[in-house]
């Protein structure tokens, strides 16, 4: 059995509609490895999105009854909440990540670079691409409209990219932390996973 500091690792991350989940799919069956998956889907992100807009205009109607006279809690109270969530969360991702780091694998998301940086030969991947295209691949993959894809889009990458900040104070979206940035919208599929893994060989050699 591979020794956990030896084990071999790939981090992916992507703009909405990359196709990731297809390609990590695909890279850790030719490297024969274990495949860990995101934190959160494209599905959960929009129904998250819609319920947040649900309950905002709901929170507004009760706000309108409740009586002058019973006090709201304070804004010193709210942030100390948000503080201890993002605490406990990024906690719990650092477990996570490094739990699977050293079983070795493809991991999707959940900051996998930028908490792994440091571990010696892995190679972290960020896959990107023509925004009109992106939507049309999204569409396709989940099997949606384009309209509906268009709108999960911004919604997606916006969500990504401000849980990193708000857990980590890191911006995916730069490439300081990847080693191979890839634009899927001017490869296949199969080249995409060619490239990934002919260079997590060299990186592991």
């Amino acid at each position: 059995m591979t020794e956990a500091s030896g084990a071999q690792i790939i981090t992916m991350w992507e703009l909405y509609g990359c196709g990731m989940e297809q390609v990590a799919a695909q890279v850790a069956s030719r490297l024969n490895l274990q495949l860990h998956g995101q934190a959160f889907s494209s599905e959960q992100i929009e129904e998250s999105m819609a319920q947040r807009e649900r309950e905002g205009s709901f929170g507004r109607f009760l706000r309108h009854l409740v009586p002058a006279a019973i006090p709201n809690s304070s804004a010193a109270d709210a942030a100390i909440e948000e503080a201890r969530t993002v605490e406990d969360t990024a906690r719990q991702v650092i477990e996570d990540v490094n739990s699977f780091a050293d079983k070795g694998g493809v991991i999707l998301g959940r900051n996998g670079a930028f908490l792994l940086h440091e571990r010696p030969k892995a190679l972290h991947v960020k896959l990107v691409g023509q925004r009109a295209a992106r939507i049309a691949r999204g569409a396709q993959i989940f099997g949606i409209s384009e309209d509906q894809s268009a709108r999960r889009q911004p919604l997606e990458d916006d969500f990504r990219r401000e849980l990193s900040q708000k857990i980590f104070r890191f911006d995916p979206v730069g490439d300081d932390y990847y080693d191979l940035v890839i634009d899927t919208t001017r490869f296949s599929e199969d080249q995409v996973v060619s490239l990934i893994v002919a260079a997590a060989i060299a990186r592991a050699a």
